[in-house]
C-alpha cells in the first residue's frame, strides 16, 4: 500500500470538517467590531493567541493526572462514558449551572486554610465584641461560631462524601465538549443553552480578571467570531499565564487529526484507537512504550520530571508561533478583538 493510499484510510474516520492546520478553509470577512467595543474588551487586558504552530509541550501531565490515572489501570476502571477525555471528546460543561455558585461556597468552607482564617477571624471579633458588650456579645459570637465550624465540618465531609458517590447528581451531560473526529465544538450558554460551531471559526484570547474577593487571574477563552459567543477553556492565576500558552497548543494539537493525540495520562489508553495516532506509534515515532503514563515512576515524575517540563513550557518562545489563521480569514489582523 502506497503512503498516499494509507493516510487516506487513516483519515476515513475523520469527518470532512474535521481540524487540519495545514488545510484550513478559507472563512468568511469577520464584521469590524469598531474602536468603541475595542476599546472595552481590547488593549493590555485581552490578547489574541495564534493558531496551527505547535510547541509539542502537553499541560495536562501534572502529577495530580498521572497518579489517577495510574490508579484506574491498576483497577481496571475507566471514568464513565461522556466524561472521559477519549480520541474522540474533550467533555465539558458538565456541571449543571445552579450547582456553581454552590460548590464554590462550598469550596470556601471546605478548604482548610481559608477556614483557619475565617476561624481567626471571626474569635477576633468575638474578644472584640465581649469587652464592648460583655456577656451577651460572647453569645452572639459562639452563634457564629457554631455555624462557621457546623458548615466547615459539612462541606468537607457529608457533602464531599455524598458527591463522590453520587455525581449524576450535579452532573447533566448534555453532549459537550470538543470533538475531534469532526471539528465541532459544543458548550453550554449563559441561557442554559448549547451553542455549536467549527473548531477553526472561533479565536483564542487570554483575558485579564479581577475576582471579587481580590487575586489576579488570566482566562484562555474561546470566542466565535462571528456571533460573539464564548466559552471558557482554563483558568490560572496571573503568575502561571504562560500556562495558558500551553493550554491552547495541547488542545489544537487534539483537534487537529494531522496531528497525534498528545501524550497525556488521560489519552494514553486511546491512542491506538486513534488513527494518526495509531500509524504514528506503530511508526516508532512516539518513542514511548505503549503503557508509559501507566507505569512511571511517580516519585520521579514530581520531583524532577515535571518541574523540568513546566521549566520548557516557561521557556519557549511562543510569541514567534506564526499565525495560520490570518491567511484563511481575510480581515482577521484589522477586525479581531485584539
Amino acid at each position: 500500500m502506497s503512503g498516499s493510499d494509507s493516510q487516506s484510510e487513516s483519515m476515513s474516520e475523520y469527518q470532512d470538517t474535521a481540524f487540519h492546520a495545514d488545510n484550513i478553509p478559507k472563512q468568511p470577512v469577520l464584521e469590524n467590531p469598531g474602536s468603541f467595543a475595542k476599546s472595552l474588551e481590547g488593549s493590555d487586558l485581552i490578547e489574541r493567541l495564534p493558531w496551527g504552530r505547535y510547541s509539542n509541550l502537553n499541560i495536562h501531565v501534572r502529577p495530580k493526572y498521572v497518579e489517577p490515572h495510574q490508579s484506574r489501570k491498576q483497577n481496571g476502571r475507566r471514568l464513565p462514558e461522556g466524561r472521559a477525555w477519549t480520541h474522540k471528546q474533550k467533555p465539558k460543561d458538565l456541571i449543571k449551572t445552579r450547582w456553581q455558585l454552590l460548590l464554590m461556597l462550598a469550596g470556601s468552607f471546605a478548604d482548610y486554610s481559608l477556614f483557619k482564617w475565617m476561624l481567626i477571624v471571626l474569635v477576633a471579633g468575638i474578644s472584640i465584641t465581649a469587652f464592648k458588650f460583655g456577656t451577651e456579645g460572647i453569645f452572639v459570637g459562639l452563634h457564629w461560631l457554631f455555624w462557621l465550624v457546623g458548615l466547615h465540618l459539612f462541606f468537607r465531609y457529608p457533602f464531599t462524601w455524598f458527591l463522590e458517590r453520587n455525581p449524576d447528581f450535579i452532573v447533566k451531560d448534555l453532549g459537550c465538549g470538543f470533538f475531534r473526529p469532526t471539528g465541532m465544538v459544543k458548550f453550554r450558554t449563559w441561557r442554559e443553552e448549547t451553542f455549536e460551531a467549527p473548531f477553526i471559526e472561533f479565536d483564542p484570547y487570554i483575558s485579564y480578571h479581577v475576582q471579587p474577593k481580590g487575586p489576579v487571574s488570566y482566562k484562555l477563552q474561546l470566542r466565535h467570531r462571528y456571533s460573539g459567543w464564548q466559552t471558557a477553556v482554563a483558568e490560572v492565576h496571573s503568575t502561571q499565564k504562560v500556562e495558558l500558552y500551553a493550554h491552547w497548543d495541547e488542545l489544537q494539537r487534539y483537534m487537529d487529526v494531522s496531528q497525534p493525540l498528545p501524550d497525556i495520562p488521560a489519552l494514553e489508553p486511546y491512542r491506538q484507537l486513534d488513527p494518526t495516532t495509531s500509524e504514528y506509534d506503530a511508526a516508532g515515532k512516539r518513542q514511548r512504550p505503549a503503557d508509559y503514563w501507566a507505569t512511571l515512576d511517580l516519585e520521579w515524575w514530581e520531583k524532577e520530571g515535571y518541574p523540568a517540563h513546566m521549566e520548557k513550557i516557561r521557556n519557549f518562545p511562543w510569541h514567534t508561533l506564526e499565525d495560520q489563521m490570518q491567511y484563511s480569514v481575510p480581515n482577521l489582523n484589522e477586525a479581531a478583538m485584539a
